[in-house]
């Protein structure tokens, strides 16, 4: 128990400070490091993508959480965007968990990667989600906040590789597009996490200490560490310049998406 605490209190500070830099929420390194660490403890292996996913957005509740007041406290979020987006966003983590759950655990790892691969092309090559920029609506941004809700919740992540892109079609910098998908993953993690609490609650093979698909060891010893990390992260993505965040995160993006698709 104590070596598991460790790992995932190391995993917990890379975490934080790629959830500050990227607005990201550092799923895409908690998922791919959780399925490799379930593995070796030899967990069963239907449950483990999921456990590893549903993990994941919960841990995100204490980086979001800690990344969002860092980016606060430089005043990148913009709460006029933010506020319908989050409200869209309440429905579709949920709906996302719930149908996570009944996707088989390799399709939903081969998935995963694909999609990470082709969000690093997507970030290393400008190409926009966004042809032509957004003017602010409140139905669409309820619409889009519960697609991207949806999708994080599927994928495990923070969705700040889809609410980054969004907040810069609004016209949005770079720098407050992140600082307010920062904040948009702090209610994509509360209620996937709600989700899949839910969607595991009887399930039986789940490991001892779970709570549906959320595993409280690795839940404890990543959020305590990545708090810190998501600090000093902030900090980071104030100091880089854009196009140097923009390859850091490709970079990343490509490593993670290899590893999901040939381990």
């Amino acid at each position: 128990m104590f070596d598991e605490i460790l790992i995932f209190a190391s995993l917990g500070t890379l975490a934080g400070v790629l959830a500050g830099m990227f607005g990201i929420g550092g799923g895409l390194i908690i998922v791919p490091v959780l399925i490799g660490t379930f593995v070796n403890l030899n967990f069963e292996s239907e449950i483990i993508v999921h456990l590893a996913i549903g993990t994941s957005i919960a841990c995100i509740i204490f980086t979001g959480l800690s990344s969002a007041r860092a980016h606060n406290n430089r005043n990148s979020i913009d709460f006029l965007y933010f506020k319908p987006v989050a409200t869209g966003i309440i429905f579709g983590a949920i709906a996302g968990a719930l149908f996570a759950v009944q996707i088989e655990g390799i399709i939903l790892k081969l998935s995963i990667g694909i999609f990470i691969f082709f969000a690093g092309l997507q970030i290393l090559f400008g190409i926009k989600l966004f042809s032509k920029p957004i003017r602010p609506n409140k139905s669409k941004s309820i619409f889009a906040g519960s697609i991207i809700g949806f999708l994080s919740s599927i994928l495990g992540i923070g969705g700040g590789t889809f609410s980054v892109p969004y907040f810069k079609a609004y016209g949005l910098s770079l720098t407050t597009s992140i600082g307010t998908s920062a904040a948009c993953g702090v209610p994509i993690a509360i209620f996937g996490s709600l989700g899949y609490v839910i969607a595991g609650i009887n399930i039986e093979s789940l490991p001892i200490y779970s709570f549906g698909y959320v595993y409280l060891p690795a839940l404890i010893g990543v959020s305590i560490t990545s708090v810190f990390g998501a600090k000093y992260g902030a900090m980071l993505a104030h100091y880089f310049s854009q196009e140097t965040l923009k390859n850091i995160m490709a970079g990343w993006f490509f490593i993670v998406s290899i590893y999901m698709i040939l381990v």
